[in-house]
């Protein structure tokens, strides 16, 4: 199994609102490292996005995205999902500080 840690970027097969169908999308690791070492193999994430047109007034553009291992300019979507471990794909990088607290702002303003 792959070691996580919070502000992590990895791909994972994201469930879709409407369905119980996935697709592989990345995502970023929101809970915190002790969450994530639970005995029910779960995590929090936050989906992202290269559709960056189509962002939200409160989503965030991930300004470091090639830093963070993403393949394109992306964003935080508003889309929080609760994941079982066994559906991450791989994990491609880590954000760094400024992307981080943009991430913990935009939270704020979610939740």
């Amino acid at each position: 199994m792959i070691n996580i840690s919070k502000y992590d970027v990895i791909v994972v097969k994201f469930p879709f609102a409407s369905s119980l169908k996935y697709k592989a999308r990345p995502a970023v690791v929101i809970s915190s490292n002790e969450f994530n070492k639970n005995i029910r193999d779960t995590i929090l994430i936050i989906a992202i996005s290269s559709s960056v047109s189509n962002k939200l007034d409160f989503e965030k553009k991930i300004l470091n995205w090639q830093t963070s291992g993403l393949l394109k300019e992306s964003i935080f979507k508003g889309a929080i999902a609760t994941i079982e471990k066994k559906f991450i794909l791989e994990k491609v990088g880590t954000l760094n500080k400024i992307d981080s607290t943009n991430l913990e702002n935009m939270l704020m303003h979610m939740c």
